[in-house]
């Protein structure tokens, strides 16, 4: 079976997220298994340092009266295929989707560049997809270019939707539809048209041969009118072809035993050392004073409403006079949330260490280094940190939604499973009493450490996702 993913992102070599993670690191777990997967990107800015061999033939891209020529290189990364597209006055540029001016105003026909190449790509390599395979709404247009196209050919291709994050929707005017080269009857309500807008999210919706989240907890919520942003109606409608497969996280990358940015390994069979170790050397690292007796709690996030870290700077006053915890967080995003970060590692400079931006280094080392991770997400698709963090020994406090509730086994007196704690209400105070738990549980090491033992112990590869995957393939072929 011949697949085709086609994805605004894809990691290493260029991502903003877990989007760019999941299309970087699902197709080599796929190859595995005898899926002949190849990834189509754009040729971002930040991929032109890159290996590329550059494929002869020229594609192109209507766009109302225009007609943009595009080319295509090839980077090869282990045994997987990146075909690059490359049209300069749409991709060449800083940022994936927006710069420090904003969103690119030209967003639409960046995306609807990207979703034309997909279906001409056969034509310049003579490989052909038996399964078009979309991720978010940059990408989501490709499912109806693919049931276009069959309207002038054989193409028995089908077409998968992936909803990495159905906050981001792709919202352009009906200009930006009628430049697209779609017929004009995938407008309207079982089409493109929401509000009287083109939402390219809902499109891909309409037109997919069938439709995943990154979590089955999120496929579920997102039928909801508290989580659907607006497509709840749309993704009710198309039910029977949704479902949520786990995201799993590279565990090549991802190992705790060799990675090269921590300063001592954490073996999982024996994890008590190494931590301790990894512990000592985060607290020097961030200027905090040796307190090994003191839990020490880690954020990894961006800040920004979705992960709820405002819910934690709000009880960090409390928790300074109630708890003798210790905090380090890594983040970068509302101007509002980095100040107050900022402030209360200022107020509070012998408990709290603050570092604004991202460094990936770092980031394994709070996951190394701490006992506690908190994520406190409003929402979260599928969350890949906080499997990061338990593969690396850190005990997840998170609320129970989307993927944090289906990989998070709840703090409990009976279970006998328990990987972390989860708490419903996304309030101050609902974090709040899940830190002093944690706290309380620290304070009883046998407890604390079979905790922590089952976190380790939590399955998080790519193998099992990739079987769901290739079911859902045989599903839309059928």
């Amino acid at each position: 079976m011949n697949v085709l993913f086609v994805s605004p992102e894809v990691s290493p070599i260029v991502r903003t997220g877990g989007l760019g993670d999941v299309v970087g690191s699902l197709p080599p777990a796929l190859l595995k298994s005898g899926i002949d997967v190849r990834v189509l990107c754009p040729l971002h800015r930040e991929c032109q340092t890159l290996s590329l061999q550059p494929l002869e033939k020229a594609i192109s891209i209507k766009w109302g009266d225009q007609s943009i020529t595009g080319k295509f290189f090839l980077h090869t990364s282990g045994n997987l295929k990146i075909y690059l597209l490359d049209i300069p006055s749409l991709y060449d540029r800083p940022g994936i989707y927006a710069d420090e001016k904003g969103n690119y105003p030209d967003n639409a026909l960046r995306s609807i560049a990207l979703c034309q190449a997909a279906i001409q790509l056969e034509t310049v390599t003579n490989w052909t997809p038996d399964i078009f395979h979309a991720h978010d709404w940059m990408a989501a247009a490709v499912p109806a270019f693919v049931n276009a196209s069959k309207k002038e050919s054989t193409r028995k291709a089908k077409s998968i939707l992936t909803i990495h994050n159905l906050e981001h929707q792709g919202v352009f005017s009906f200009d930006d539809f009628e430049n697209c080269g779609l017929p004009l009857d995938y407008w309207g309500i079982d089409g493109f048209e929401h509000h009287g807008r083109l939402n390219l999210l809902k499109g891909g919706i309409q037109h997919a041969d069938k439709i995943t989240t990154v979590s089955p907890t999120y496929a579920e919520e997102i039928r909801s009118a508290e989580y659907g942003c607006g497509l709840e109606e749309s993704l009710k409608f198309r039910g029977a072809d949704l479902c949520g497969i786990l995201n799993g996280i590279d565990e090549i990358s991802w190992d705790s035993q060799k990675d090269p940015a921590l300063t001592h390994p954490i073996n999982p069979a024996r994890p008590a050392r190494g931590k301790k170790l990894c512990k000592t050397q985060l607290l020097e690292e961030m200027g905090l004073p040796q307190l090994n007796e003191s839990p020490l709690f880690g954020v990894v996030s961006r800040l920004y409403s979705q992960k709820g870290l405002d819910l934690l700077a709000q009880i960090v006053p409390d928790l300074m006079k109630s708890s003798n915890s210790t905090f380090v967080i890594l983040g970068s995003g509302s101007d509002e949330e980095e100040q107050n970060f900022q402030h209360l590692a200022w107020q509070y400079p012998q408990r709290i260490a603050t570092y604004i931006g991202f460094d990936d280094g770092l980031a394994r080392r709070i996951f190394a280094g701490s006992d506690f991770f908190i994520m406190p997400s409003r929402f979260e698709p599928c969350g890949l940190a906080q499997q990061y963090a338990m593969h690396y020994g850190s005990i997840p406090i998170a609320r129970k939604t989307g993927g944090l509730a289906d990989t998070i086994s709840a703090f409990g007196p009976k279970n006998s499973q328990a990987n972390g704690f989860l708490f419903d209400e996304a309030l101050p105070t609902a974090l709040k009493h899940a830190i002093l738990e944690a706290e309380a549980l620290y304070n009883k090491p046998r407890s604390f450490q079979k905790i922590r033992k089952n976190a380790l112990d939590k399955a998080c590869s790519w193998e099992n996702a990739a079987k769901d995957y290739i079911q859902v393939y045989q599903w839309a072929r059928n």
